[in-house]
C-alpha cells in the first residue's frame, strides 16, 4: 500500500537532483572531467541545439521534397551525437566513478537498445489516452529520465536489466522525484530540440546519479509498483517476433536467453 513516506522520497529526489555541488567539486578536481564536458557541451550544446535554433529561426518553412530542413538536418545530427556521445557519457561515469576497469559502453546491447525504444513507445502511447494520457506519459516519463541517469552506476554494478527495471519499480516515488528536473526540461519540447537538451544536460545527472541513495534504503519499506508492465510485454513480444524470423532462417538457430537482458544467436553447425 502506498504511505505516506513516498512524499518524504519524491522531495529527497528532488533534492538529489539538485546536487550540484558534486558536479562543481569533480569538474574543478578533474581536467579530465572538463575537457570532456567542454566536447560535450560544444557537440550538444553549440552544434546540435545551436543548429536546430538556427533553423526554426531563419528558414522555419523552407522544405526539401517535402520535408523541412529541421528535420533532413537533425535527425542525421542526432544519430551522429548518439555515436559520439556514448563515448562522452562513459568517460564522464568513470571518472565520477574512480573506475579504471570495465567497460560502460551500453549502447552496443542490443536488448538495450529495444529497451529504449519500447519505453519511448510506451510513453508515446500513454500520451494518446484522452484526459489523463499527458498527466500519465509525464510521470512515465519521469521515471524514465531517471531510469537514463543511474543506467552507469547499475551498470558499474553488473546489474541485470531486470534487476535495473525491479528496482526502479520499488522505489517508483524517489525516481520520480529525481527525474521532474530532467523532465520538465525536455518533455514539453519538439523531439529534436528535447533530445539535444537532454544530451546537453545528461552529463552532470550521471554524475549526481552515482552519488544519490535511491530511498527507501531497506528493501523491506518498499512499495513496488508494476510501472515497466507495459514496456515487458513490449520486449517480449519484439524478442518473440526476432526468435520467429531467426527460427525460420537456415543459417541461425536461437540460444538460451533471458528475453530483458540479452539475444544470442550463433551459426548452426
Amino acid at each position: 500500500m502506498v504511505s505516506f513516506a513516498h512524499v518524504t522520497y519524491f522531495v529527497e529526489g528532488i533534492k538529489e537532483a539538485f546536487n550540484w555541488s558534486r558536479v562543481i567539486r569533480l569538474i574543478s578536481s578533474s581536467k579530465q572531467t572538463q575537457y570532456t564536458l567542454i566536447k560535450s557541451f560544444t557537440l550538444n550544446g553549440v552544434i546540435y541545439l545551436g543548429t536546430l535554433v538556427l533553423l526554426e529561426t531563419f528558414y522555419p518553412n523552407h522544405h526539401i521534397f517535402g520535408y523541412s530542413y529541421i528535420d533532413l538536418t537533425g535527425y542525421p545530427l542526432s544519430l551522429v551525437c548518439l555515436v559520439f556521445n556514448s563515448r562522452l557519457y562513459a568517460k564522464i561515469a568513470q571518472f565520477e566513478q574512480n573506475t579504471t576497469g570495465g567497460s560502460f559502453d551500453n549502447n552496443n546491447n542490443l536488448s538495450v537498445i529495444m529497451l529504449y525504444g519500447n519505453m519511448a513507445l510506451f510513453a508515446l502511447l500513454l500520451k494518446m489516452i484522452p484526459v489523463v494520457g499527458s498527466v500519465l506519459a509525464f510521470i512515465i516519463y519521469c521515471i524514465v529520465m531517471s531510469y537514463y541517469c543511474f543506467e552507469y552506476k547499475w551498470m558499474k554494478h553488473d546489474w541485470s536489466i531486470e534487476k535495473r527495471l525491479t528496482f526502479a519499480e520499488e522505489h517508483w516515488s524517489y525516481y520520480l522525484g529525481f527525474g521532474l528536473p530532467g523532465a520538465i526540461l525536455t518533455f514539453f519540447l519538439s523531439t529534436l530540440k528535447a533530445s539535444a537538451v537532454f544530451a546537453l544536460i545528461y552529463p552532470t545527472y550521471i554524475i549526481m546519479a552515482s552519488a544519490a541513495r535511491p530511498q527507501p534504503v531497506q528493501k523491506s519499506a518498499t512499495d513496488r509498483i508494476p510501472i515497466f508492465f507495459g514496456v515487458r510485454i513490449m520486449n517480449q513480444w519484439v524478442t518473440n517476433l526476432w526468435l520467429r524470423y531467426y527460427r525460420q532462417s537456415k543459417s541461425y538457430v536461437s540460444l538460451p536467453l533471458n528475453t530483458l537482458d540479452t539475444i544470442k544467436f550463433s551459426k548452426r553447425e
